[in-house]
């Protein structure tokens, strides 16, 4: 498995990607990232569990939710639910260029919370991508994608008003580049002995400034990102093979079994090898979406 950069097609004369789960796919999508803000819309199937940057959330069919720039994503659920899923990846040069200030957003959609904490944006939201989605079914004519626009500007607007914190404004300016080619060398070369200092001079920066960069993209260090990378890796080890704690230790880039049993607990509460036999017993987890597939 490889932790994917999904580049982003955008549609003609639209400002953002729209995609919409072919039922006779898979719901599963494997661990991904990409520049711009996504939104999903859940209107049927089951209950999905999406994970975003090691956490993972569950969605029923209603619920809404929005994803950060960069955040490492997947998705997992029933492969015999009948799914209705669809959303939007918004063009971050696009959304930079129309607010600013969005550089320093930080989302807060995430379903059932976000609608008791404003039930009316969440509806608004949810009306308007409901809108963009039959408006598209029409085909993308002029008058079609000017009404398509009138919404997606509408919902922007809900979505800046009510579904956003700011994080604290950075003294650096932002190098998008830079972070997205140290992210996708992380994702090729995790197993390796790697560390931020050395990414740092690998990539001819100071490490404050990988720091700061990264701080700036994904509110989180070189470090924490590497770390991140690798854990999911081994979670994907451990619920897929038989492969010991020892051999999925090195195999994930970890100095050695006890320090991946530190980072491990640390995010799941639970020892890698508790956390196979708690799986393997009780939830029989369909693990494909940490497969590779197309995006």
């Amino acid at each position: 498995m490889q932790i994917q950069h999904e580049n982003v097609q955008l549609m003609p004369g639209l400002p953002f990607k729209y995609f919409q789960h072919d039922r006779l796919t898979t719901v599963n999508v494997a661990p991904h990232w990409h520049q711009g803000i996504e939104l999903n819309c859940l209107t049927a199937g089951a209950m999905l569990k999406f994970v975003t940057a090691g956490q993972t959330t569950e969605y029923w069919p209603g619920a809404i939710w929005a994803v950060d720039r960069r955040c490492v994503h997947s998705a997992v659920g029933n492969t015999t639910a009948d799914w209705a899923e669809f959303g939007l990846i918004i063009d971050d040069d696009f959304l930079l260029a129309q607010l600013p200030e969005s550089i320093n957003w930080r989302l807060t959609l995430t379903g059932t919370e976000a609608a008791k904490q404003h039930p009316v944006a969440y509806a608004a939201v949810r009306t308007h991508l409901l809108a963009i989605r039959d408006l598209l079914a029409q085909g993308n004519t002029d008058l079609v994608r000017l009404a398509v626009l009138s919404h997606f500007y509408a919902l922007l607007v809900q979505l800046g008003q009510s579904f956003t914190v700011p994080v604290a404004p950075q003294k650096v300016n932002a190098n998008p580049t830079l972070v997205d080619t140290v992210m996708t060398y992380i994702d090729q070369a995790y197993a390796e002995p790697l560390s931020g200092a050395a990414l740092a001079q690998q990539f001819h920066v100071s490490l404050t400034t990988l720091n700061q960069q990264f701080n700036v993209s994904l509110q989180m260090s070189v470090n924490r990102y590497l770390r991140l990378v690798r854990l999911l890796h081994a979670r994907l080890l451990l619920l897929e093979t038989d492969k010991t704690v020892d051999y999925i230790a090195a195999a994930c880039g970890f100095d050695n079994c006890k320090t991946l049993n530190r980072n491990f607990k640390a995010w799941k509460k639970r020892t890698p090898t508790a956390y196979r036999q708690a799986y393997t017993q009780f939830n029989k987890i369909d693990t494909s979406c940490f497969q590779d597939c197309p995006l």
